[in-house]
């Protein structure tokens, strides 16, 4: 009797059981087969692209049949728009799902500070975990605010070194042995041959946010527009006021006796969109932020040839953690099938590099399984990011890059140096009146000091009295502080 009564009670459990199954399976039949959700995403490029509809199609028609209910809106600003895009639409509070963020545009900490993003920690354990496990923990731990995740990290080099491109087609043309330039001083006489030999061009690119200034690699502490930081090679845990050091005082001397010789366009401190420049083929030497084929990437971006100039040496910082990234808006509707395709956009191959380079035979065609050339239509989706765009080693190689270019930059983040700093997060709410004063100084004096626009002997000191009178000296008092806090535990 016992025996029928528990068999009883294992049939009505198991179709108790099926009856949940059942029910939750028409729950999700219903869901799948509802009307897809629409995900939009912003990112930085090459400006509006042609053909984004024709790729929407695709990727739109690809991330269904792999069962992921959703379309997506790609919409690209250009490199000198994007930043005030961005402020707008998130001040304005209007639904979006995903956005590129760094440390130097849409900024990522100010984002985070007043409660743009979402925290994605429990998201990328639940739908994102071989995009977890593919950037390790010390990288996501690189990029989180208190341990906290509010974005997506690109899977790609994990140091950065500073130099010049230049134009490789020029460099031949007059026998320059590029081998001579060690430092920003030593380009001198080949700027002199271009302005001496090719009108039109300007010879050193110098604009707003895009200059030489970055060959001083400072390790930033808080954000790109506030000159506290530490010297990038370890040699101290003291703050450095960025204006009162000599190497930041000689390279705006330098970078002002070029704006006197000519080499730089005389409007520079009005310029913020280096890339329009560089793709009209008028710049010479541009100052760039180095790795493994950059010069074949840019070469591919811009249809220009380059060659690349190495000035300072491959350090592993907080940059490279948060100096690309993918962030879910507060505001998404559906945040969590807006990570389930950055799951698929960073693990799936075809995918990624559907957004990355279009379509197949039309904007790009095929030399071997993974190595592509321009396609006929080239010019209408080019987007130029795949540097920032997700798992950059699942990228498609351009036919002029090394093969190798992968195992290269595994090389080049092992023998990086990494910073005592990697993994600080400064805290600004100590100091949030002073930080803001303080980048309005920012914009008033360092555009016309890194394009060379004004004199530094008369301009630097009195920047330093205004930055002194708005409170400098409380945020590097409040940074070094933190600092030092977060170096004792670590010891």
């Amino acid at each position: 009797m016992r025996r029928v009564a528990r068999l009883l009670c294992v049939a009505v459990f198991a179709l108790a059981a099926f009856g949940v199954v059942f029910a939750g399976g028409q729950g999700e039949s219903k869901a799948a087969a509802g009307k897809p959700v629409q995900l939009t995403w912003y990112f930085i490029g090459n400006g509006p692209q042609q053909d984004v509809n024709k790729v929407e199609a695709a990727v739109n028609q690809y991330i269904q049949s792999k069962g992921l209910n959703a379309t997506v809106k790609l919409v690209c600003f250009d490199w000198g728009a994007y930043d005030q895009k961005m402020q707008t639409i998130i001040a304005s509070g209007e639904p979006f799902d995903v956005a590129f963020t760094a440390v130097w545009t849409n900024n990522y900490r100010n984002n985070v500070a007043r409660g743009a993003f979402l925290p994605l920690n429990d998201l990328m354990t639940k739908h994102a975990p071989k995009t977890k496990a593919a950037l390790g923990a010390d990288f996501l731990a690189g990029s989180a605010i208190n341990g906290v995740n509010y974005a997506i990290p690109a899977n790609k080099e994990k140091a950065h070194n500073w130099g010049f491109i230049l134009r490789k087609d020029l460099v031949a043309k007059y026998n320059m042995d590029v081998s001579k330039i060690k430092k920003l001083a030593d380009i001198e006489p080949y700027l002199e041959t271009i302005k001496q030999n090719e009108p039109g061009m300007y010879p050193l690119e110098a604009v707003v946010g895009e200059s030489p200034r970055f060959f001083l690699d400072w390790d930033k502490l808080v954000d790109d527009d506030i000159p506290v930081s530490l010297y990038p090679d370890n040699r101290s845990t003291k703050v450095v006021f960025e204006l009162e050091a000599p190497e930041t005082v000689a390279l705006f001397k330098t970078m002002h006796r070029f704006y006197n010789a000519g080499y730089i366009r005389k409007d520079a401190a009005a310029i913020t969109d280096y890339n329009a420049d560089e793709k009209a083929g008028l710049i010479f030497a541009a100052p760039k932020s180095l790795k493994p084929g950059k010069d074949a990437e840019m070469t591919n971006s811009t249809g220009h040839p380059w060659i690349q100039v190495d000035i300072t040496p491959p350090v592993m910082s907080n940059r490279e953690t948060t100096g690309s990234l993918q962030a879910i808006s507060r505001t998404s509707q559906h945040p969590e099938i807006a990570m389930q395709f950055l799951e698929m956009f960073n693990t799936d191959k075809y995918l990624n590099n559907l957004i990355n380079f279009g379509i197949e035979n039309v904007h790009y065609t095929k030399v071997s399984d993974n190595v592509i050339k321009p396609g006929p239509e080239v010019d209408k989706y080019n987007p130029g990011t795949p540097w920032m765009f997700g798992n950059q080693f699942i990228n498609y190689l351009q036919s002029n890059e090394n093969p190798d270019k992968w195992d290269l930059f595994r090389s080049y983040n092992d023998k990086a140096l990494p910073l005592k700093s990697l993994g600080f997060s400064f805290d600004p709410s100590p100091v949030k009146t002073e930080i803001a004063t303080a980048k309005n100084v920012w914009k008033e004096y360092v555009p016309a000091l890194e394009t060379g626009t004004v004199n530094p002997d008369k301009t630097i000191p009195e920047a330093i009295a205004k930055y002194r009178d708005l409170g400098i000296d409380r945020i590097v008092a409040e940074v070094q502080r933190q600092y030092d806090a977060w170096l004792a535990k670590k010891m």
